[in-house]
């Protein structure tokens, strides 16, 4: 069992009972029981994930794979935010013994780039909000205890690639049903602000584009339906 787990379950369990017994005794709002526990939960979160990356870190030190192939530089710390929160541990750089480039092994392995500052899961709490609200609020929903900057969220954005589904070739004929459908939505738009109230598009920061599709109806054997 990783040390973490053992400490949490020696001292983070004893502060949750803690918590739930002043609440019990004294109960005041839901919320702050509710945010007492998420504290404790997040703490447990960031030492788990940081031992894991560091005991990876250590079995490829020692491993005799590794040996053969790759040399140990030094080693050396970082930090990562994640969902939990900001991490921060130590990994090991080596260099390959037949060329190549020094690697951080262990970052390489789960998928942690050379510059990347944040994790993936952090990545896609941003561009899920972005994609609902704007790159401001994406950045403030990433992790529960730090933001990520809205020029950030949005490189992040404009790096991912979209996969346009195949389109099947239409038959040459006139549909016997054609659906007009007629909408509009709210767009929050990334201008700069020039006054505290007010941004480069003026005092509004939301357009409203009309939509307007066609279609021939919905084909209910091949239309995607919700898990």
């Amino acid at each position: 069992m990783y040390n973490s787990i053992q400490h949490f379950i020696g001292f983070g369990v004893k502060k949750i009972e803690e918590k739930v017994k002043k609440f019990v005794e004294k109960p005041t709002d839901l919320a702050d029981l509710v945010l007492g526990l998420h504290e404790e939960l997040l703490e447990l979160g960031r030492n788990i994930v940081t031992e894991v990356l560091e005991d990876m870190d250590d079995y490829l030190r020692e491993s005799a794979s590794r040996k053969q192939n790759w040399e140990i530089v030094r080693k050396d710390r970082t930090g990562l935010l994640t969902s939990f929160g900001p991490i921060s541990y130590e990994r090991t750089y080596f260099k390959p013994k037949k060329g190549g480039k020094r690697q951080y092994l262990v970052d390489r392995i789960v998928g942690i780039n050379p510059h990347d500052r944040v994790s993936a899961d952090v990545v896609i709490n941003a561009v899920e909000e972005a994609a609902e609200s704007s790159y401001r609020k994406g950045g403030e929903k990433a992790a529960y205890m730090d933001e990520v900057s809205k020029q950030a969220v949005m490189n992040k954005v404009h790096e991912l690639e979209v996969v346009q589904p195949s389109v099947e070739k239409r038959k040459d004929e006139t549909p016997k049903i054609l659906y007009i459908e007629a909408d509009e939505d709210h767009v929050a738009q990334q201008g700069k602000k020039r006054h505290k109230t007010e941004d480069e598009w003026g005092a509004s920061s939301t357009l409203m584009p009309k939509l307007v599709y066609v279609h021939e109806g919905i084909d209910h054997d091949v239309a995607v339906r919700p898990l």
